[in-house]
């Protein structure tokens, strides 16, 4: 008598029954796609049976294999950024109401306000935004993109990137590193002051070195300090190292009387080539929107409030739902759930460039800091490979033995799977600003569904 033998699909249930009426039993792991809804369904088979969706993916990618994103200038926000002008500044994330907006977003604002000399304190500058007397923009809007809050104000400090397989220019503020700084949503004097020097003296001296230098390409930093352990996102100490080491020499000649502050600015701020790397992926990112019937994601984008996607085929328009809050916190002694703000930032477009949680597993360190290990690490790593459709040729994890870093978030992976994008990312205070923890936060889903509908109807 042959023995009886069954293979289940997702259902335990049954497959402990049948194990306990010793019959052999081989569990498939397996659930229906974009768990059984119908019109997700519909959306997916048609756009997966549609040549035209892997064609335009593959030139995506290409594009994105190709760019070479290069640091050209640094200096004020008004000089480098077209359009950015008047009493505007602009923010991280998709549009928004002033009176919607998270209070870190609302002080951060509120210290490029006083910065400017638009108004004398704090509640003068919150009154001048909800008035509307200062006009508020998406830094996207602008071809910019910023870390956590992202504001960016006609005085500041800018990065200007440009990619030059495609001609596209982005940029990013200078990070203004831990403590009081308006990235971290803090309006603070010592936080203006700070400001000033980057924009003062900083800037300027990185400008002149460039000038001496000529333009730095972005990534080949990027890829070393993946080497070295970092991830590009949550982690950027040895990419700011090779940063300094690329530049030093340039900046010793051309402005000797800087060099002891940015020695200095550096050594307390790790995170300085954070906003670079920002810039570079937007540069890199642009060049595959408007590739008609692309089910890529360019952007990430949260205020604090909302959280935003873009896709390649669908250029200049958010899919919009709630912004979620940091997964997996490690919070500061005194800090919990109760005082985390939910997620904020453009940076989560480094996710879709290969780097950040894409990169996990190349930095065990960050991993460590979330009190996980390497396999945590290469978990994360393989999570974002479930939802990308191919590998990067130039940000490779030593730990795996050079394999390429997850690229190119597709939406319908994203839908069919129930799964997107993890973030490395801070957390912010919610009532004073200010980070106090940091964590992996998770994409919501709603704006990759309804992406996924807008592009299949467009199929037609």
């Amino acid at each position: 008598m042959t023995r009886l033998r069954v293979a289940t699909a997702g259902l335990d249930l049954l497959a402990e029954a049948i194990e306990g009426q010793n019959a052999e039993v081989t569990r498939v792991d397996w659930a229906p796609p974009a768990a059984g809804e119908p019109a997700a369904l519909r959306h997916l088979t048609a756009l997966f049976a549609d040549d035209r969706v892997e064609k335009a993916n593959s030139e995506a990618i290409a594009r994105l294999q190709a760019a070479e994103p290069e640091l050209v200038d640094a200096g004020p926000a008004a000089s480098l950024i077209p359009g950015l002008d008047g009493k505007t500044v602009l923010h991280a994330g998709p549009p928004i109401e002033p009176g919607r907006m998270c209070q870190p977003q609302r002080l951060a604002i509120a210290g490029a306000v006083l910065l400017e000399g638009w108004e004398s304190d704090v509640d003068a500058a919150l009154a001048a935004l909800d008035s509307g007397e200062v006009s508020i923009a998406p830094a996207h809007s602008l071809g910019a993109a910023g870390a956590m809050t992202g504001v960016i104000s006609p005085s500041m400090a800018v990065w200007h990137v440009r990619n030059t397989t495609h001609g596209i220019d982005a940029w990013s503020p200078l990070n203004d590193g831990p403590g009081d700084a308006f990235w971290l949503g803090v309006a603070s004097a010592e936080a203006i002051a700070r400001q000033r020097e980057l924009a003062q003296v900083i800037a300027p001296a990185f400008s002149a070195a460039l000038s001496k230098s000529g333009p730095i390409p972005v990534f080949p930093l990027n890829a070393e300090g993946i080497a070295m352990g970092d991830d590009c996102h949550m982690r950027h100490q040895a990419t700011t190292m090779l940063l300094l080491r690329q530049l030093l020499p340039s900046l010793a000649e051309v402005a000797p009387a800087a060099v002891r502050a940015i020695g200095e600015l550096l050594a307390a701020n790790g995170h300085f080539a954070l906003t670079l790397t920002i810039a570079a992926c937007r540069s890199a990112l642009a060049s595959i929107r408007g590739i008609p019937h692309s089910s890529l994601v360019t952007f990430i984008s949260r205020n604090g409030t909302d959280a935003a996607i873009e896709l390649a085929g669908l250029p200049d328009r958010w899919f919009v739902a709630p912004a979620v809050m940091v997964g997996d916190p490690l919070y500061r002694p005194g800090f919990g759930d109760g005082d985390a703000a939910p997620d904020i930032g453009d940076s989560a477009l480094v996710e879709c460039c290969g780097l950040g949680a894409a990169a996990s597993a190349s930095s065990p360190s960050v991993a460590a800091f979330l009190g996980g290990g390497l396999a945590d690490a290469v978990a994360r790593t393989r999570s974002m490979q479930a939802i990308c459709v191919a590998a990067s040729e130039r940000f490779r994890i030593p730990t795996l033995d050079g394999e390429g870093t997850p690229l190119g978030v597709d939406a319908r992976a994203c839908v069919d799977l129930g799964q997107t994008p993890l973030i490395n990312t801070g957390i912010l205070d919610a009532a004073r600003g200010g980070q106090i923890g940091a964590g992996v936060a998770q994409a919501p889903l709603q704006p990759f569904s309804e992406g996924l509908g807008a592009l299949a109807a467009g199929l037609a």
